[in-house]
């Protein structure tokens, strides 16, 4: 492993290597990845994609669309690609893809109604926490045009505070549900949701809907049959967004851009299926993070967005990288003596500048950094979208490069490893493209490291305590 201290300089990479800067970036998808700034050397990258091929993974992804059992301790296929492909794909036998298209189809019609008013709702309350929350808020919140009849309210965290003030301004006869659990049984969803049933008052299942895998216990809390909204049991929470969690946001953004959001996401599917030819950006994207997590033994990566629909995709990314790569074992039930996930954090650029950048610049600590932006936006304040791009470059020069020429105290050191990520313009198309390959570079991680990235038995632990705990405060003891 290589030590920290022994990081190549980032400045003298790019003084001995002219052609750094147009050979270390990528472009797909009106994406562009510029990773010149990681310090990694030409031989290292070769080095790097070498691990492809020692790890299998060409064969793990063909196993992947084949539909074998990917998720080894759960003995489950991971066919969330199944969810945005196009009607005549193939995929393993777990994935009937008659009854995925119906499904889509039924949950695409709910959102047609909900956009367009022809419902009768004003707005709708999206419960649910995790995957069935981060994934199709951040999609909303990106794509959202204010075109929609129906305002989505996102309810995750158990907060009463929030809930009764939604209560009081909301009116219950033109507010309806929706209830996002795989299993229907999550704590923090069925809490709110059995209080949310109540302040809807009589008739509230003709205004409720449920996004699951079990529809047996969606029907025994009361949501009518016609209006259970299954997915299939192989398709994780984190990937949820593609399947009936994700008709809230496709209520508020509306079925046409959400479509082209599965299209994208479909589009990267096809990329990452024939990376053994051609390495895909998630391909890239999971060396870079292997170099980073591995190699120079850094524990952190900031995802950093100076496209503000994008705030979000932190959160997201969270939830996908550390719930996927944070395990103690390999493959075989092997405990691991190497790190695995990093922590991610993050959030809006220009914000982050007035609060976290100073320790990132001058503290003592390294915390690698993906930026994220866009070249030009559709809104009235071009010169505000100009402001962030500016903001972006500079910042990734700044951390890279660092400053020597003022008084001490002015001085950074520099040498902080950096990569942006830019995409022309932020639509429907390229967000389902990004996080697709998003997804996609996780895998990928997970084969060259030897790990499950679609089991999460580590927050269980903690669920069976506070239910125990939870018992004894209610009992007074």
């Amino acid at each position: 492993m290589l030590q920290k201290n022994d990081t190549p300089g980032i400045a003298e990479l790019f003084e001995s290597d002219p052609g750094r800067e147009q050979d270390f970036r990528l472009r797909q998808s009106d994406w562009e990845l510029d990773y010149s700034r990681i310090p990694l050397e030409r031989a290292g990258l070769t080095s790097l994609h070498t691990l492809t091929e020692s790890a299998g993974l060409g064969a793990a992804v063909a196993r992947l669309f084949a539909g074998e059992s990917v998720n080894t301790s759960e003995r489950q296929p991971a066919l969330h690609m199944a969810l945005r492909a196009e009607e005549g794909s193939s995929f393993g036998p777990g994935a009937d893809m008659a009854t995925l298209l119906r499904q889509r189809q039924r949950f695409m019609d709910l959102a047609a109604r909900l956009h367009d008013g022809s419902s009768g709702l004003t707005d709708l309350l999206h419960i649910g926490i995790g995957g069935s929350d981060l994934g199709p808020r951040l999609v909303a919140d990106a794509l959202n045009a204010d075109d929609s009849a129906v305002r989505v309210h996102w309810l995750s965290t158990l907060d009463g505070r929030r809930f009764e003030r939604l209560c009081r301004e909301l009116d219950p006869a033109t507010t309806g549900m929706v209830m996002a659990s795989k299993s229907f049984s999550t704590e923090e969803t069925m809490t709110q949701a059995r209080a949310a049933r109540q302040w809807l008052g009589e008739g509230w299942a003709k205004r409720a809907w449920a996004a699951t895998a079990n529809a047996g216990r969606a029907e025994e809390f009361g949501v009518p049959a016609d209006h259970v909204l299954e997915f299939p049991s192989f398709v994780g929470g984190r990937y949820s967004l593609w399947s009936s969690v994700g008709v809230s946001a496709a209520a508020r953004i509306g079925p046409e851009r959400f479509r082209r959001l599965l299209a994208g996401a479909e589009r990267a599917d096809r990329e990452f299926a024939r990376s053994e030819q051609d390495p895909s950006m998630a391909v890239v994207l999971a060396l870079l993070m292997h170099y980073l997590r591995r190699d120079l033994d850094l524990n952190t990566l900031g995802v950093v967005s100076y496209e503000p629909r994008l705030a979000l995709l932190a959160g997201h990314l969270q939830q996908l990288v550390m719930e996927s790569l944070g395990k103690g074992v390999d493959l075989d039930d092997r405990p691991l003596d190497v790190p695995t996930a990093p922590l991610i954090y993050g959030g809006r650029g220009t914000d982050l500048q007035h609060s976290i950048f100073q320790a990132l610049h001058q503290g003592r600590d390294t915390h690698p950094l993906l930026l994220v932006g866009s070249l030009r936006d559709r809104h009235a304040y071009p010169e505000w979208h100009q402001a962030q791009y500016a903001h972006l470059l500079a910042q990734a020069r700044a951390f890279a490069n660092g400053r020597s020429d003022g008084e001490i105290y002015q001085n950074m050191p520099g040498n902080r490893p950096v990569a942006t990520l830019i995409v022309d313009e932020l639509d429907s198309d390229n967000l389902g493209w990004l996080l697709a390959s998003l997804e996609h570079a996780v895998y990928a991680l997970s084969v060259l490291w030897g790990i499950n990235a679609f089991d999460q038995w580590g927050v269980e632990e903690g669920k069976r305590l506070a239910a125990e705990i939870r018992s004894r405060l209610q009992s007074g003891t």
